[in-house]
């Protein structure tokens, strides 16, 4: 139609065929110099750059001006100063894309009907375009796209000019920098065959060490092989071979360190071939008889060397423990190879030795015995019991003994508690002791003769243990302890005998239970020592001792009991001083409960009771002699401060419960005593007072009673405490009781007046003028220093 032709003739104006874009592509690509580049510079590509179609959609598939496109941004970003020309280029590479897409319509088509024809792919691109700012600004304006296409390659013009220039100046530079790359191109190839030639070597060495650790891994697998051939080898060797000089040492030489070593050899020889004998070895077969020929002569040397030294053992003065040590313990490894080897002469070795320690500490422990003995002081009789009278301790001729003993020490304790210190008394030497004429109590003998026994006994035991002790613990033991009986067994019974015989005729009670303390000392230190053998030895003594105590302390109540029964014994006392069975029952009683302490027998405990009660009942006896009650409560008193003063003297807390039960009867004994005293001088103020104390079963006093009780204390009181001081003399000649006694008397006059003021006050007496209570107090004081 006239407007499709229209339309198209219009178009055709504005369009460029294919063949004009093929020239306009050579033009450019003619006109813009190469852009100076390595081998990397011709594949350079900007980052984060992707070769994907995706990233061309504006580009035909067949469009040459790639290249082109690629050095037209190269050359501008290396004149990134020049904003104008990036945009101009822009402009440009926009324009130069349209044309390519409107040069791609196909000639055939615009040769055909403009009917059939659609721009609509046009239209697409042309829009496109439009978004761009500068094109939107451009088409708005009318702008000639063919002037501003040649104002673009005018532009162009000058860019490639400034960038020739740019070449040249610049172009030294690259033919300087080509030398130096082709010069370390160069360089590199020859360090390239250097290492070539390296790595060649290196593998080469590389095999040759690998060559060398198979080599060594042989090697190292042989050695082992013939260290383990050469041991086991070795071994048999040592186990089989016998050296000659080993033979001619033990067959022909003396007894000695060297000996003993070649000794121990051959026995590790015999053990091998006694281990091996079951093997297919003719060498085992062939050293068999030899070894047991050794074996003979050394069993048969061994048993000659120890019964020589075992009878060197009786000559006297011999120091048995340095020979044990030096010798028998120096060459035990003979012993025990008797005991594996050669029972028969081990046997004879050991009884051997039995015999001559057993006579050895029998004859020694038997003459020590002996010689303590005659050190003994005279024994305590039965005159030596605590209801014993004195005369009845007198000789045939009427002589006391006392000449040739301290019978105080019978009863009292004193300094016979230092046989209890183990560690600052040594033993007694009898003949030091006898050139000094010294004497001894038992208990000192008894612990000497025993700390003796026990540590010659703990010595042997520990050299048994380690000298007659095999492999077998279980046999080694019962072995041990048989040889130890064997040798102490007579020992043993010679200490028996020294301490029956002195317990059978003695009655020292303190005495026994010293012995008895000490062999309980003993055997906790046989404890500590780990030495168990002599454990039957203090068990046996023990059993010896306490029945003979307790024998003792039974005759003492048995003498108490004689004696409160004999009349004329208790007749007798007519003296109000303390009795002579008060000290002995104190120090007795504070002897048996000092050696209590720590041990609480109730053994002990009962016979110190019974004691206790059979002494009162004694005491009790006798005061009842005195028909006076003022002397009878004095005489109580007396005997009762003597046993409280022993007690306190002995500072001994064993005492405190024993001391607190004297003390109890004392304070009731007091008591009664001050109102014996009072009674004369003070009765009826007494009696008056109690009966107001009592004033709920008891009728009160009457007022005339009180007057008169008032009136004559106030005439004779000053006289009364007179006489109340010099009856205080009279029955007590101890300071410290006297004074006791005495301020007890004047305190509970105190007392009484006091309560009868009040008595009087709370009657309202009239007419009396009572003597006040501070005018009696400073009269008392008076008296205080009367003792």
């Amino acid at each position: 139609s006239p407007s499709m032709d229209a339309a198209g003739s219009t178009n055709n104006t504005n369009l460029i065929t294919n063949r004009d874009n093929e020239e306009l592509r050579k033009s450019i690509d003619k006109d813009l110099p190469s852009v100076p580049s390595s081998d990397e510079d011709s594949n350079y590509k900007p980052e984060n750059e992707v070769d994907s179609d995706d990233d061309k959609p504006l580009r035909p598939t067949d469009g040459p001006s790639t290249t082109t496109l690629k050095e037209l941004d190269w050359l501008l970003e290396e004149d990134s100063s020049n904003k104008v020309r990036r945009i101009e280029y822009n402009y440009m590479l926009i324009l130069i894309l349209l044309l390519q897409d409107i040069a791609s319509i196909d000639n055939d088509f615009l040769d055909n009907d403009f009917d059939q024809i659609t721009f609509d792919e046009v239209d697409d691109r042309i829009s496109a375009f439009q978004e761009d700012e500068f094109v939107r600004q451009a088409l708005e304006n009318g702008m000639d796209l063919r002037e501003y296409a040649l104002q673009i390659e005018q532009e162009r013009e000058a860019v490639q000019r400034d960038l020739e220039n740019d070449y040249v100046q610049q172009i030294r530079s690259f033919v300087d920098l080509h030398s130096e790359i082709q010069s370390c191109d160069e360089v590199l190839g020859r360090m390239e065959e250097l290492l070539s030639v390296f790595q060649s070597d290196l593998g080469n060495i590389s095999g040759e060490i690998k060559n060398l650790q198979e080599r060594s891994s042989r090697m190292s697998v042989k050695l082992r092989n013939r260290k383990g051939v050469e041991t086991k080898l070795g071994k048999a060797l040592q186990g089989m071979v016998i050296p000659p000089y080993s033979i001619k040492k033990i067959t022909e030489g003396d007894v000695d360190e060297v000996w003993l070593q070649y000794l121990l050899a051959i026995n590790r020889q015999m053990r091998f071939v006694k281990a091996n004998q079951n093997k297919p070895i003719k060498a085992l077969r062939n050293v068999g008889p030899e070894l047991e020929k050794l074996r003979l002569k050394a069993a048969a040397t061994i048993r000659d060397f120890f019964i020589e030294r075992i009878n060197a053992l009786l000559v006297p003065n011999t120091n048995v423990q340095i020979m044990q040590q030096s010798v028998f313990l120096k060459y035990k490894e003979l012993h025990q190879f008797v005991i594996e080897r050669h029972h028969d002469a081990a046997t004879e070795i050991r009884q051997s030795y039995v015999n001559a320690l057993k006579w050895y500490f029998h004859n020694h422990f038997e003459r020590y015995s002996k010689g303590l003995s005659k050190l003994q002081t005279i024994t305590a009789d039965k005159t030596d019991l605590i209801g014993v009278e004195e005369h009845g301790r007198k000789g045939l001729f009427g002589s006391t003994k006392v000449a040739l003993k301290d019978k105080t020490n019978v009863f009292a304790l004193g300094d016979r508690i230092d046989a209890l210190k183990m560690q600052e008394q040594g033993v007694i030497l009898v003949h030091v002791a006898e050139d000094k004429d010294q004497k001894f109590q038992f208990e000192q003998l008894f612990r000497s003769f025993n700390l003796t026994l026990i540590d010659n006994a703990s010595s042997e035991y520990l050299f048994i243990y380690e000298f007659f002790s095999s492999r077998d613990t279980k046999k080694s033991a019962d072995t041990v302890k048989s040889v130890f009986q064997q040798i102490f067994d007579p020992t043993e019974k010679v200490g028996q005998m020294f301490t029956k015989a002195y317990i059978e005729n003695s009655y020292d009670a303190v005495g026994i239970l010293l012995c008895i303390r000490i062999n309980t000392q003993l055997a906790l230190e046989l404890q500590r020592r780990r030495v168990p053998a002599l454990e039957g030895y203090t068990n046996s003594t023990n059993m010896t001792l306490w029945p003979r105590f307790q024998h003792v302390m039974s005759l003492h109540v048995e003498s108490l009991k004689r004696m409160a029964a004999t009349k004329s014994v208790i007749s007798a006392v007519k003296d109000i001083h303390p009795h002579y069975i008060t000290r002995r029952y104190a120090e007795f009683a504070a002897s048996l409960l000092v050696l209590n302490e720590g041990y609480d027998d109730a053994i002990l405990i009962n016979s110190v009771q019974r004691l206790r009660n059979e002494f009162e009942g004694v005491l009790a006896r006798m005061s009842n002699e005195f028909s006076e009650p003022t002397r009878r409560i004095a005489f109580l008193i007396n005997n009762y401060d003597v046993i409280v003063s022993v007690f306190q003297e002995a500072h001994n807390r064993a005492l405190e419960s024993e001391l607190e039960h004297v003390r109890q009867l004392l304070s009731i004994h007091t008591g009664a005593f001050v109102d014996e005293q009072l009674k004369p001088y003070f009765g009826s103020m007494v009696d008056c007072v109690k009966r107001s104390d009592q004033s709920k079963s008891m009728a009160q006093p009457e007022k005339g009673e009180l007057q008169r009780i008032s009136h004559e204390f106030a005439q004779t009181w000053r006289q009364s405490l007179t006489s109340i001081n010099a009856s205080v003399i009279q029955y007590f000649s101890n300071f410290k009781n006297g004074t006791t006694v005495l301020h007890a008397v004047l305190g509970q006059l105190i007392v009484y007046y006091t309560k009868f003021l009040d008595i009087l006050e709370q009657r309202n007496i009239g007419g009396v003028q009572p003597v006040g209570v501070q005018t009696v107090m400073v009269e008392i004081k008076k008296f205080r220093s009367t003792f």
